[in-house]
C-alpha cells in the first residue's frame, strides 16, 4: 500500500476512529485500534517519528533513576513492557548491559546504588534480563579501561534495552497499514468537523499539494505528545494547560566505549547516558524548560559544551571538542504540568475527553508506549460501546516472518548473497527482506553499499520509498535509515537518491531541489550550535 493509495481511502472512507499524530502512542493506537477491528486513520503533519519519536536516547529501560522519587508503580509497568517489546520485536529492542560508576564525592554512594539495582531486579521479577552485579573498580576498569580511574570506588552493571526509535515507530505504523488502518504522513490537520455538540472528524491538508479533505470519524483521538495542549486548544478555545514539555538534548560521537555507561554529571548531579550507537556513540540528556517553539528546538552551544564537559571527565583520555561532534538532536518531553524540579516530574500518563468528546492522551514515555494505546482504544472502544477482540498487541510480533509459499524463490534469490548481509535484513525487516531481495533480483547494482560509512545498501533506499511511506530525502537518510548521521551525513548519495525517488514514488512529492535544500537544512539544525544558535550551512555535494 502506497501513500497515493492510502490518502484515497482517507478522503473517502468514513471512520471510526481518527488519530492526530503519528509519532509512537499514535502509531501504538493505529495498530492496536486496526486490531481489533476498528475503522482507523492516521494523520501526521510531518514524517512518522519526526518530531519527539525519534529524539530520545534510544532506550526501552524502566526507568532506574524513577526509584528515587518512589515511582515504583510506573517502574514495574515500564520493565513489564520492557519485556513485552523484546518479545514482539527482538531486532529492535535489544538488551544492553550498562555499566554504573561510583566516585568519590558522587551523590548516590555504593550502597546506595547496590539497593537500587537490587529494588530494580526485584521490581523486574521474572521479566529481568539479568541480576545486576556490583564490581570493584579495578574489575570495572578491566572491563571499561577508558573509565577515569581517579576516585572510582565501585560500579554497579545492570542490563537494560536498547531500541532503534524510528523504526519501532514505522513499525506500528506498517503493522496497522497491514490490518486495514489508513495511516497518512504529511498531512495537516487545518481544523475538526463538528456537529450535535460533538466532534465528527477533521480536516487535512496534503502537505505537498495543498488539497484538502474532510475526515468523518465517530471519535477524534489527540496523540500529538509535546503538542497535545495546542490540539486541546483546537477543540476548545479555553482549555487550560496540562502539560509542562521539557527540552532535552543528546549528541552524537565517534565510537567512544565498548560498554554502555550511566554516570552522575558532577555539575548538577544528573545521570548521563553514553551509548554505543553503531559506529558511534550517543550523549545525553539535559533537561530543560522548554523556552521557544517546538518546532525549532535544537542544542545550544552551552547544552552541548555541558554534554562535553561532562564526557571529558567521564572519559579523561579521549579529550573530545566541538569538532568532534557528527550531530546532535533536541527533543521534548511531552510531561505532565508539575511543580518542583523537571527530575521529580511524573512519566506517567493521563487520557482526557473535553466536552466535545476529544480523547487526549498526554503525558507517558516511549517505554509504555503500547500500554498507553492499549488504556486509548479501551476509552475509544467504550464510547462506540463496541465489542470488539481484547488486546493482542503484546502477543503479536511486530516483524513478519517469510511464509513456506516463497521459500523456493527465497532460496535463489539468496543463493549468492552475501551471508552477513541476509542476515542483517532478515533481522531488519523480517518478512520485508523478500521485497528488498527481490528489488536487487531486478537490478544487481542495488546490491552495492549506498556509501562509505553505513551498512545500508542502495536496495533499502528504494525499499523505503516502495514500501515504507518514505516520501523525501529526508525521511529516507534521517529516519528509515541513519545514513544522515554518519560522519559523511550521505552528501554523496543526494544525487542517486532523488533520481531513484523520482523514478519510483507514485505521489506528487517537493522538487527534487526542495528536497536537497531541505536536507541541508535539516543537517545544518543539528551543527547549528557551531554558530551561537545561527543556522551553521553543512558541506555542499
Amino acid at each position: 500500500m502506497n501513500r497515493h493509495d492510502l490518502l484515497a481511502k482517507l478522503r473517502t472512507y468514513p471512520f471510526d476512529a481518527l488519530i492526530i499524530g503519528g509519532g509512537i502512542v499514535g502509531a501504538g493506537i493505529a495498530r492496536d485500534g486496526a486490531m481489533r477491528g476498528l475503522k482507523v486513520a492516521l494523520i501526521e503533519q510531518q514524517d512518522f517519528a519526526s518530531g519527539a519519536s525519534s529524539k530520545t536516547s534510544k532506550l526501552i529501560h524502566g526507568g532506574l533513576r524513577y526509584l528515587e522519587h518512589g515511582r515504583f508503580r510506573l517502574v514495574r509497568e515500564s520493565l513489564r513492557e520492557r519485556h513485552v517489546l523484546r518479545t514482539i520485536a527482538p531486532a529492535l529492542v535489544h538488551p544492553r548491559s550498562i555499566l554504573l560508576p561510583v566516585y568519590a564525592g558522587n551523590a548516590r554512594s555504593a550502597w546506595q546504588i547496590r539497593l537500587g539495582l537490587s529494588l530494580y531486579d526485584l521490581l523486574a521479577g521474572r521479566h529481568n534480563l539479568r541480576r545486576h552485579r556490583m564490581l570493584s573498580a579495578s574489575r570495572a576498569l578491566a572491563l571499561e579501561p577508558g573509565l577515569r580511574a581517579e576516585g572510582l570506588r565501585a560500579a554497579g552493571l545492570f542490563a537494560d534495552c536498547q531500541m532503534d526509535d524510528a523504526r519501532l515507530c514505522l513499525a506500528n505504523i506498517l503493522q496497522a497499514v497491514s490490518f486495514g488502518a489508513v495511516c497518512c504522513n504529511y498531512v495537516r490537520l487545518r481544523g475538526f468537523l463538528k456537529g450535535s455538540q460533538r466532534l465528527c472528524g477533521g480536516v487535512g491538508e496534503d502537505a505537498f499539494t495543498g488539497e484538502t479533505m474532510e475526515i468523518q470519524a465517530q471519535v477524534v483521538i489527540n496523540a500529538t505528545g509535546p503538542w497535545s495542549d495546542r490540539l486541546r486548544e483546537l477543540s476548545e478555545a479555553d482549555a487550560a494547560p496540562r502539560l509542562a514539555p521539557t527540552k532535552g538534548i543528546h549528541v552524537i560521537l565517534p565510537h567512544l566505549m565498548r560498554e554502555a555507561v550511566f554516570a552522575e554529571a558532577r555539575r548538577d548531579r544528573r545521570m548521563l547516558f553514553i551509548l554505543p550507537w553503531g559506529d558511534a556513540s550517543i550523549v545525553g540528556t539535559t533537561e530543560t524548560p522548554v523556552t521557544e517553539p517546538l518546532e525549532t528546538l535544537r542544542a545550544t552551544a552551552n547544552e552541548v559544551d555541558y554534554l562535553l564537559e561532562e564526557t571529558n571527565r567521564i572519559i579523561p583520555g579521549r579529550r573530545l571538542g566541538a569538532h568532534d561532534i557528527i550531530a546532535t538532536y533536541a527533543g521534548a518531553r511531552p510531561l505532565l504540568a508539575f511543580a518542583g524540579s523537571s527530575t521529580q516530574a511524573s512519566r506517567e500518563h493521563r487520557i482526557e475527553i473535553d466536552r466535545w468528546g476529544l480523547v487526549s492522551v498526554l503525558g507517558g514515555k516511549y517505554t509504555t508506549y503500547r500500554r498507553i494505546a492499549q488504556d486509548a482504544v479501551d476509552v475509544v472502544m467504550r464510547r462506540l460501546r463496541w465489542r470488539g477482540d481484547r488486546c493482542l498487541t503484546d502477543h503479536v510480533s511486530l516483524l513478519d516472518t517469510i511464509q513456506p509459499v516463497v521459500a523456493e524463490r527465497w532460496q535463489r534469490m539468496t543463493r549468492d548473497l552475501d551471508p552477513d548481509l541476509l542476515a542483517r535484513l532478515l533481522t531488519r525487516y523480517g518478512a520485508g527482506a523478500f521485497h528488498v531481495l527481490s528489488l536487487i533480483e531486478q537490478d544487481r547494482a542495488l546490491a552495492a553499499q549506498a556509501c562509505p560509512h553505513h551498512e545500508a545498501i542502495l536496495a533499502e533506499l528504494l525499499y523505503a520509498a516502495r514500501h515504507e511511506l518514505a516520501c523525501t530525502v529526508t525521511d529516507v537518510l534521517a529516519r528509515r535509515t541513519h545514513i544522515a548521521f554518519s560522519p559523511c551525513q550521505g552528501l554523496d548519495l543526494l544525487s542517486p537518491l532523488t533520481t531513484m525517488l523520482q523514478q519510483h514514488l507514485p505521489v506528487p512529492v517537493p522538487s527534487l531541489a526542495h528536497q536537497v535544500e531541505a536536507y541541508h537544512r535539516f543537517l545544518a539544525h543539528s551543527l547549528a550550535f557551531r554558530a551561537g544558535g545561527a543556522t551553521a550551512t553543512p558541506a555542499r555535494i
